[in-house]
């Protein structure tokens, strides 16, 4: 059965055991903004292994059981090598709604272009606002001169043009907005599987970022690194994805980054860390280079 995610944003659980992390952000609304966490507990996403992804609001999955509290689930969008039906994991099942009447794959869809975009939700003659991360993907009914109005769990959706673009439509400077949307995250920390505004980790940064144009990665950077153009160092380009391996390049994969010309990239670095600009030269990087990958022309 497939469904819908209804809140800001909804992490897949490693597991669908208690943990103080998750019961705190079970407990949070998180129907208008997204979930709020210290330092700390952000780290403990990463220490204790608790979360292996993130999704955003209107994210189909499909489940597969409910146990309590939790549903299993795969996330239709988020390729893993290991599961060919998509990313595996466990979500509240309070985080999912039934998938709205006309709701069809054959309808146009906006993605957010904006960090963070409102959207009015109307239901029932009542209105409601919440935020919405950049990536977000939503299904349009209706187009005016500065408005979509879109399908939403919660009723009819209206977003502006200016927070959203359609995904059948690449612009001409995608790789100076997906640069340009990438810088508005300096100094974001870096959160384990996160695929949000509200924090990315190296694979998330990238994978949201990129769907935003239509361009779906894997979740992961062991797998993102087998997609796309392949391209020496020398030729890179602005926009190009970085992939780093231990071992000086001969090992796992075990990081991204957005290439931005100049020797620098930009990226999520690691836990208790944040988005940032690091020039290569000198550095790890440098030696641990191991893939260009092009999917801009």
């Amino acid at each position: 059965m497939k469904k819908m995610v209804n809140v800001t944003t909804t992490f897949l659980w490693s597991k669908n055991l208690e943990h103080p992390v998750q019961e705190k952000i079970r407990e949070q609304d998180r129907k208008e903004h997204f979930y709020t966490l210290t330092d700390e507990e952000a780290m403990n996403l990463y220490k204790d292994r608790l979360v292996d992804s993130e999704l955003l609001y209107g994210d189909i999955v499909e489940v597969l059981e409910t146990s309590g509290e939790y549903a299993q689930v795969t996330v239709i969008k988020q390729a893993y090598k290991n599961e060919p039906k998509g990313y595996p994991g466990w979500i509240f099942n309070k985080d999912l709604a039934p998938i709205p009447d006309g709701w069809s794959e054959e309808l146009d869809q906006i993605a957010v272009k904006q960090p963070i975009a409102k959207i009015n939700i109307i239901k029932d003659n009542q209105s409601s606002q919440m935020d919405l991360s950049i990536g977000t993907i939503l299904s349009v009914l209706e187009e005016t001169t500065d408005e979509y109005k879109v399908l939403t769990s919660a009723g009819i959706g209206i977003i502006g043009k200016r927070d959203a673009h359609l995904l059948s439509d690449l612009p001409l400077n995608a790789v100076d907005q997906l640069i340009n949307n990438a810088k508005s995250f300096l100094d974001l920390r870096y959160v384990w599987a996160g695929t949000s505004a509200a924090g990315f980790d190296c694979s998330g940064f990238v994978y949201t970022l990129f769907r935003t144009f239509n361009i779906w990665l894997s979740r992961d950077a062991q797998e993102q690194v087998f997609e796309g153009e392949a391209h020496s160092y020398e030729e890179a380009k602005p926009g190009d994805l970085l992939f780093f391996a231990y071992q000086e390049g001969y090992g796992e994969v075990h990081h991204v980054g957005i290439y931005l010309g100049e020797d620098q990239m930009i990226h999520s670095q690691t836990p208790g860390s944040k988005v940032m600009i690091t020039k290569l030269e000198g550095t790890n990087y440098q030696k641990e280079l191991c893939a260009v990958r092009r999917f801009f022309n």
